[in-house]
């Protein structure tokens, strides 16, 4: 009993704690203008499960509060930030998303007034990919990678031709991803 009840204390501050980092992150406001261009770093984990890693084409799509929103129809030129020991590259150029890897992807659109609250993956083929969680970077003038979104936690193989995600914005799905239908 006393050790059920301290999983169940543990459980609520890690709750508590997370939604408190949840609230933090939303009323950050970002500098730069909306009709200017800036430059994010897409960072993603692909999961150690067996059968993680896919060749397919991944998209993503991700916006905040205020409406700004960007779409990456299709992730490439990856550059792999870590991987396991004993990762081989299989010949040729790095196509990213290998099992137990984390990959940067690069792209540039609106500045964001906010923080990145949204975030979608749209997988193309018939691969399986499980990625572990993506999280969004903002390029200062300086060269710096600063955080500007929630770290997404998927942990769950994406379905195929479909948006997959979360949104922490509006969304009243809470903390578990979810299919989404947008006309883009």
């Amino acid at each position: 009993m006393r050790r059920t009840s301290s999983l169940i204390l543990f459980i609520v501050a890690i709750t508590i704690s997370s939604l408190s980092i949840l609230n933090q992150a939303t009323n950050v406001t970002l500098q730069g203008s909306s009709s200017k261009n800036c430059s994010y770093s897409i960072e993603i984990e692909t999961t150690c499960a067996p059968s993680a890693e896919t060749k397919d084409h991944i998209s993503v799509r991700f916006s905040d509060s205020a409406g700004d929103l960007i779409i990456v129809k299709h992730l490439k030129n990856p550059k792999l930030l870590y991987a396991p020991k004993g990762f081989k590259k299989q010949g040729g150029a790095y196509g990213g998303f290998e099992r137990c890897a984390i990959d940067l992807f690069e792209a540039s659109g609106t500045c964001m007034k906010q923080s990145v609250c949204s975030l979608y993956l749209k997988k193309v083929g018939t691969d399986d990919w499980r990625p572990g969680w993506v999280k969004v970077l903002h390029q200062e003038s300086s060269g710096a990678l600063v955080p500007v979104s929630y770290v997404f936690y998927f942990r769950r193989f994406v379905p195929e031709n479909v948006w997959y995600g979360l949104d922490y914005c509006y969304s009243k799905e809470g903390f578990m991803p979810h299919f989404a239908t947008f006309e883009t």
